[in-house]
């Protein structure tokens, strides 16, 4: 009997690993989306606003790119690191580096940015 479960045990693990291992060669899905407007630069970010109706930022002197191509998330959210803060007015913009793309949220002027933020 207990050479029947170590045998079965063996087939379980086996199983497992071809099916993660066929997961893995997959090829990834992505979604292109285009870019709808420029939003403008505030401080050092320009804000472009994309097809899919999301914000994405870029630093103030690159130009808005025609078209992204995005990851099919779903339902994962993504967490961002503080990568810097500035005064913008009477509020505080708090940027985050989220898989190498910035993204900026914008609180009231006396908040503390977060050390990581979900996107």
């Amino acid at each position: 009997m207990n050479k029947h479960w170590n045998i079965s045990l063996f087939c379980r693990k086996l199983f497992i690993f071809c099916l993660s291992s066929i997961l893995m060669m997959l090829p990834v899905y992505s979604i292109e989306v285009f870019l709808k407007r420029d939003l403008g630069v505030s401080g050092f970010i320009r804000y472009c606003l994309y097809s899919n109706d999301k914000q994405y930022t870029v630093d103030s002197s690159d130009l808005c790119p025609l078209s992204i191509d995005i990851g099919l998330n779903l339902g994962k959210n993504q967490t961002g690191f503080l990568a810097g803060e500035y005064q913008d007015g009477m509020t505080k913009v708090c940027v985050y580096n989220v898989l190498g793309e910035q993204k900026a949220i914008r609180k009231s002027g006396i908040s503390i940015c977060s050390l990581t933020e979900k996107f």
